[in-house]
Protein backbone atom coordinates (compact mmCIF):
# COMPACT_ATOMS: atom_id res chain seq x y z
CA UNK A 1 0.00 0.00 0.00
CA UNK A 2 1.49 3.31 -1.07
CA UNK A 3 1.23 6.88 0.12
CA UNK A 4 -2.06 8.71 -0.47
CA UNK A 5 -2.79 12.22 0.75
CA UNK A 6 -2.27 15.91 0.21
CA UNK A 7 0.99 17.81 0.68
CA UNK A 8 0.73 21.56 1.23
CA UNK A 9 3.52 24.15 1.41
CA UNK A 10 2.85 27.67 2.66
CA UNK A 11 4.18 30.41 4.88
CA UNK A 12 2.61 31.84 8.01
CA UNK A 13 3.59 33.30 11.38
CA UNK A 14 1.00 30.94 12.88
CA UNK A 15 1.00 27.17 12.50
CA UNK A 16 -0.26 26.53 8.99
CA UNK A 17 -2.84 24.07 10.33
CA UNK A 18 -4.64 26.97 12.03
CA UNK A 19 -5.44 28.77 8.77
CA UNK A 20 -9.04 28.38 7.62
CA UNK A 21 -8.04 27.94 3.98
CA UNK A 22 -6.12 24.78 4.82
CA UNK A 23 -9.45 23.06 5.41
CA UNK A 24 -10.00 23.18 1.65
CA UNK A 25 -7.16 20.67 1.27
CA UNK A 26 -8.50 18.39 4.01
CA UNK A 27 -9.08 18.35 7.75
CA UNK A 28 -6.94 15.41 8.88
CA UNK A 29 -3.71 17.39 9.30
CA UNK A 30 -1.53 14.43 10.14
CA UNK A 31 2.01 15.78 9.91
CA UNK A 32 3.26 19.36 10.28
CA UNK A 33 6.86 20.26 9.47
CA UNK A 34 8.94 23.42 9.65
CA UNK A 35 10.89 24.30 6.50
CA UNK A 36 12.59 27.40 7.87
CA UNK A 37 11.86 31.16 7.73
CA UNK A 38 8.16 30.64 8.41
CA UNK A 39 7.67 28.12 5.61
CA UNK A 40 5.80 24.99 6.63
CA UNK A 41 4.68 21.71 5.10
CA UNK A 42 1.48 19.92 6.06
CA UNK A 43 0.46 16.39 5.12
CA UNK A 44 -3.31 16.21 5.29
CA UNK A 45 -6.34 14.32 4.00
CA UNK A 46 -10.09 14.70 3.74
CA UNK A 47 -13.15 12.53 3.47
CA UNK A 48 -13.74 13.18 -0.24
CA UNK A 49 -10.20 13.32 -1.60
CA UNK A 50 -8.75 14.47 -3.91
CA UNK A 51 -9.39 18.16 -3.19
CA UNK A 52 -9.72 21.03 -5.65
CA UNK A 53 -6.03 21.92 -5.56
CA UNK A 54 -6.30 24.96 -7.82
CA UNK A 55 -8.99 26.60 -5.68
CA UNK A 56 -7.34 25.55 -2.42
CA UNK A 57 -3.88 26.93 -3.25
CA UNK A 58 -5.37 30.26 -4.29
CA UNK A 59 -7.42 30.46 -1.11
CA UNK A 60 -4.38 29.67 1.06
CA UNK A 61 -2.27 32.33 -0.63
CA UNK A 62 -5.06 34.88 -0.22
CA UNK A 63 -5.27 34.17 3.52
CA UNK A 64 -1.56 33.84 4.24
CA UNK A 65 -0.31 36.58 1.92
CA UNK A 66 2.40 34.25 0.59
CA UNK A 67 2.74 31.87 -2.35
CA UNK A 68 1.53 28.33 -1.79
CA UNK A 69 1.91 24.92 -3.36
CA UNK A 70 -0.29 21.82 -3.11
CA UNK A 71 -0.24 18.26 -4.40
CA UNK A 72 -2.41 15.19 -4.01
CA UNK A 73 -0.67 11.79 -4.22
CA UNK A 74 -2.48 8.67 -5.45
CA UNK A 75 -1.06 5.55 -3.76
CA UNK A 76 2.53 6.74 -4.46
CA UNK A 77 1.90 6.16 -8.18
CA UNK A 78 1.41 9.73 -9.34
CA UNK A 79 0.22 13.15 -8.21
CA UNK A 80 -1.67 16.20 -9.33
CA UNK A 81 0.04 19.42 -8.21
CA UNK A 82 -0.16 23.17 -8.66
CA UNK A 83 1.26 26.44 -7.43
CA UNK A 84 -1.13 29.23 -6.48
CA UNK A 85 -0.96 30.94 -9.88
CA UNK A 86 -0.62 27.88 -12.10
CA UNK A 87 -2.66 25.04 -13.61
CA UNK A 88 -3.01 21.50 -12.36
CA UNK A 89 0.05 19.51 -13.45
CA UNK A 90 0.78 15.80 -13.40
CA UNK A 91 3.77 14.16 -11.69
CA UNK A 92 5.67 12.34 -13.02
CA UNK A 93 5.31 12.59 -16.79
CA UNK A 94 4.24 16.24 -16.76
CA UNK A 95 4.05 16.10 -20.56
CA UNK A 96 1.50 13.27 -20.72
CA UNK A 97 -2.06 12.80 -19.47
CA UNK A 98 -2.82 10.46 -16.58
CA UNK A 99 -4.66 7.37 -17.79
CA UNK A 100 -5.36 5.85 -14.37
CA UNK A 101 -6.46 8.25 -11.60
CA UNK A 102 -8.88 11.11 -11.10
CA UNK A 103 -7.09 14.18 -9.80
CA UNK A 104 -10.04 16.01 -8.33
CA UNK A 105 -13.03 18.30 -8.88
CA UNK A 106 -13.55 17.09 -12.45
CA UNK A 107 -10.33 18.75 -13.57
CA UNK A 108 -7.52 16.62 -14.89
CA UNK A 109 -3.91 17.74 -15.46
CA UNK A 110 -3.19 18.76 -19.02
CA UNK A 111 0.13 17.77 -20.63
CA UNK A 112 2.77 20.48 -20.31
CA UNK A 113 6.35 20.86 -21.50
CA UNK A 114 8.93 20.08 -18.84
CA UNK A 115 10.73 23.38 -19.50
CA UNK A 116 7.49 25.28 -18.93
CA UNK A 117 6.92 23.59 -15.56
CA UNK A 118 10.53 24.14 -14.47
CA UNK A 119 10.21 27.85 -15.29
CA UNK A 120 6.93 28.01 -13.36
CA UNK A 121 8.50 26.59 -10.19
CA UNK A 122 11.59 28.80 -10.51
CA UNK A 123 9.28 31.83 -10.77
CA UNK A 124 7.26 30.59 -7.77
CA UNK A 125 10.44 30.30 -5.74
CA UNK A 126 11.40 33.86 -6.69
CA UNK A 127 8.01 35.19 -5.60
CA UNK A 128 8.47 33.31 -2.33
CA UNK A 129 11.84 34.95 -1.68
CA UNK A 130 13.65 31.64 -2.10
CA UNK A 131 16.42 30.53 -4.44
CA UNK A 132 15.44 27.55 -6.57
CA UNK A 133 17.74 24.97 -8.08
CA UNK A 134 16.41 24.51 -11.62
CA UNK A 135 18.43 21.36 -12.25
CA UNK A 136 17.04 19.69 -9.12
CA UNK A 137 13.52 20.78 -10.04
CA UNK A 138 13.93 19.14 -13.42
CA UNK A 139 15.22 15.97 -11.77
CA UNK A 140 12.18 15.87 -9.47
CA UNK A 141 9.84 16.33 -12.43
CA UNK A 142 11.45 13.59 -14.51
CA UNK A 143 12.72 11.16 -11.86
CA UNK A 144 11.71 7.53 -11.47
CA UNK A 145 11.10 7.50 -7.71
CA UNK A 146 7.60 7.12 -6.25
CA UNK A 147 5.48 10.26 -6.49
CA UNK A 148 5.63 11.28 -2.82
CA UNK A 149 9.44 11.06 -2.80
CA UNK A 150 9.58 13.17 -5.96
CA UNK A 151 7.38 15.81 -4.30
CA UNK A 152 9.63 16.10 -1.26
CA UNK A 153 12.64 16.41 -3.56
CA UNK A 154 10.76 19.12 -5.44
CA UNK A 155 10.07 21.05 -2.22
CA UNK A 156 13.77 20.91 -1.37
CA UNK A 157 14.66 22.14 -4.85
CA UNK A 158 12.41 25.18 -4.39
CA UNK A 159 14.98 26.55 -1.96
CA UNK A 160 13.60 25.93 1.54
CA UNK A 161 16.21 25.66 4.27
CA UNK A 162 15.27 22.15 5.33
CA UNK A 163 12.61 19.47 5.50
CA UNK A 164 11.93 19.43 9.23
CA UNK A 165 10.98 16.53 11.45
CA UNK A 166 7.29 16.13 12.24
CA UNK A 167 5.90 18.33 15.01
CA UNK A 168 4.64 16.67 18.19
CA UNK A 169 0.93 16.03 18.75
CA UNK A 170 -1.08 17.17 21.75
CA UNK A 171 -2.39 13.61 22.12
CA UNK A 172 -2.11 10.25 20.36
CA UNK A 173 -4.85 10.51 17.76
CA UNK A 174 -3.87 7.22 16.13
CA UNK A 175 -4.20 5.31 19.42
CA UNK A 176 -7.19 4.31 21.50
CA UNK A 177 -9.57 5.72 22.55
CA UNK A 178 -9.33 8.39 19.80
CA UNK A 179 -8.74 5.89 16.99
CA UNK A 180 -12.17 4.43 17.75
CA UNK A 181 -13.47 7.64 16.15
CA UNK A 182 -10.74 8.66 13.69
CA UNK A 183 -9.33 5.46 12.16
CA UNK A 184 -10.26 3.95 8.80
CA UNK A 185 -12.57 1.54 10.61
CA UNK A 186 -13.65 4.08 13.22
CA UNK A 187 -17.12 5.41 13.88
CA UNK A 188 -16.73 8.69 11.99
CA UNK A 189 -15.73 6.87 8.81
CA UNK A 190 -18.63 4.49 9.21
CA UNK A 191 -21.05 7.40 9.73
CA UNK A 192 -19.80 9.30 6.68
CA UNK A 193 -19.89 6.19 4.50
CA UNK A 194 -23.46 5.38 5.47
CA UNK A 195 -24.65 8.94 4.91
CA UNK A 196 -22.93 9.07 1.50
CA UNK A 197 -25.21 6.39 0.04
CA UNK A 198 -28.25 6.34 2.34
CA UNK A 199 -30.80 9.15 2.21
CA UNK A 200 -32.04 8.39 5.73
CA UNK A 201 -31.27 11.20 8.22
CA UNK A 202 -28.22 10.80 10.45
CA UNK A 203 -28.53 8.98 13.74
CA UNK A 204 -27.50 11.01 16.82
CA UNK A 205 -24.34 8.93 17.23
CA UNK A 206 -23.39 9.57 13.59
CA UNK A 207 -23.69 13.34 13.93
CA UNK A 208 -21.70 13.26 17.17
CA UNK A 209 -19.00 10.99 15.71
CA UNK A 210 -18.46 13.20 12.65
CA UNK A 211 -18.30 16.38 14.74
CA UNK A 212 -15.90 14.78 17.24
CA UNK A 213 -13.68 13.48 14.42
CA UNK A 214 -13.29 17.02 13.09
CA UNK A 215 -12.70 18.46 16.56
CA UNK A 216 -10.06 15.85 17.38
CA UNK A 217 -8.07 16.64 14.25
CA UNK A 218 -8.47 20.39 14.79
CA UNK A 219 -7.01 20.07 18.32
CA UNK A 220 -4.07 17.86 17.37
CA UNK A 221 -1.45 20.64 17.33
CA UNK A 222 -2.95 22.90 19.98
CA UNK A 223 -0.82 23.10 23.15
CA UNK A 224 -3.95 24.02 25.12
CA UNK A 225 -6.09 21.18 23.74
CA UNK A 226 -8.68 20.06 26.29
CA UNK A 227 -7.75 16.41 26.08
CA UNK A 228 -9.88 15.42 29.07
CA UNK A 229 -13.04 16.79 27.46
CA UNK A 230 -12.22 15.20 24.12
CA UNK A 231 -11.71 11.85 25.83
CA UNK A 232 -15.05 12.19 27.61
CA UNK A 233 -16.73 12.90 24.28
CA UNK A 234 -15.27 9.70 22.82
CA UNK A 235 -16.92 7.77 25.64
CA UNK A 236 -20.22 9.57 25.03
CA UNK A 237 -20.18 8.73 21.32
CA UNK A 238 -19.40 5.10 22.09
CA UNK A 239 -22.30 4.99 24.54
CA UNK A 240 -24.69 6.46 21.95
CA UNK A 241 -23.41 4.06 19.31
CA UNK A 242 -23.81 1.04 21.58
CA UNK A 243 -27.35 2.11 22.49
CA UNK A 244 -28.20 2.36 18.79
CA UNK A 245 -26.77 -1.09 18.11
CA UNK A 246 -28.94 -2.61 20.83
CA UNK A 247 -32.00 -1.21 19.06
CA UNK A 248 -30.85 -2.11 15.52
CA UNK A 249 -32.57 -5.08 13.94
CA UNK A 250 -29.89 -5.72 11.31
CA UNK A 251 -26.48 -4.45 12.45
CA UNK A 252 -23.56 -4.48 10.02
CA UNK A 253 -21.90 -7.70 11.18
CA UNK A 254 -18.73 -7.23 9.13
CA UNK A 255 -18.13 -3.77 10.51
CA UNK A 256 -19.00 -4.92 14.02
CA UNK A 257 -16.28 -7.56 13.83
CA UNK A 258 -13.72 -5.02 12.60
CA UNK A 259 -14.78 -2.45 15.18
CA UNK A 260 -14.59 -5.06 17.95
CA UNK A 261 -11.00 -5.79 16.88
CA UNK A 262 -10.21 -2.06 16.86
CA UNK A 263 -11.71 -1.70 20.35
CA UNK A 264 -9.69 -4.67 21.60
CA UNK A 265 -6.49 -3.35 20.06
CA UNK A 266 -5.99 -6.33 17.76
CA UNK A 267 -6.73 -4.33 14.59
CA UNK A 268 -4.01 -1.73 13.95
CA UNK A 269 -2.43 -2.24 17.41
CA UNK A 270 -1.53 0.87 19.38
CA UNK A 271 2.04 2.21 19.30
CA UNK A 272 4.01 4.65 21.37
CA UNK A 273 3.67 8.38 20.62
CA UNK A 274 6.63 8.20 18.18
CA UNK A 275 5.10 5.25 16.36
CA UNK A 276 6.26 3.56 13.19
CA UNK A 277 4.32 6.09 11.09
CA UNK A 278 6.14 9.04 12.64
CA UNK A 279 9.51 7.34 12.38
CA UNK A 280 8.84 6.60 8.72
CA UNK A 281 7.73 10.20 8.11
CA UNK A 282 10.82 11.59 9.82
CA UNK A 283 13.08 9.75 7.40
CA UNK A 284 12.25 12.53 4.97
CA UNK A 285 13.81 15.14 7.27
CA UNK A 286 17.00 16.84 6.07
CA UNK A 287 19.76 18.82 7.72
CA UNK A 288 19.94 22.59 7.12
Amino acid sequence: MGYSGTIVVGRSERPLVELRALRRFGYRHHWLRQLGDGWQLVETAGWDDPPDLVGATRALSAESGSPSFGAYVNDSDCAGMCVDDGPLTHLPDVDAPCAVYSHGAGKEPEPRAVDEVVDEFVAWSGRAGLTADAARIRHALTGDEVADELLFRLVEALGVRRIGRTEKWAFGISSRPYALITSYFGLATRARARLAWDEAPPEPWETAAIRLDEDLWAALYRPDADVATLTTRVAEVLEAYNAHQVQANEPDRRHEELFAMLTAGTLNPDHEDDDHGRRWADRRATAE
